[in-house]
């Protein structure tokens, strides 16, 4: 398989990985609206609570990553 293929399958992957993590976080935030509850007490802490934040910071970053691969391999050819 050739670079810019596995550039693209990866910036596939992690952008529905991305929108799949933003969904459920979404799930969650009206589900703790609608109970009252705390974002830290349906995660089981607040460190939980950071590892879905630094979840979504990783895979945003390796969608922008795999993006810029994308273009750049596609405009050194």
């Amino acid at each position: 398989m050739g670079k810019r293929k596995l550039s693209i399958v990866l910036f596939l992957l992690s952008l529905s990985s991305l929108l799949i993590s933003v969904r459920l976080f979404w799930n969650l935030s009206i589900f703790v609206d609608e109970y009252g509850l705390s974002t830290d007490i349906v995660n089981g802490g607040g460190f939980w609570l950071s590892m879905d934040w630094l979840r979504l910071l990783l895979l945003l970053l390796l969608c922008v990553v795999s993006g810029i691969s994308i273009f750049s391999a596609k405009q050194s050819k």
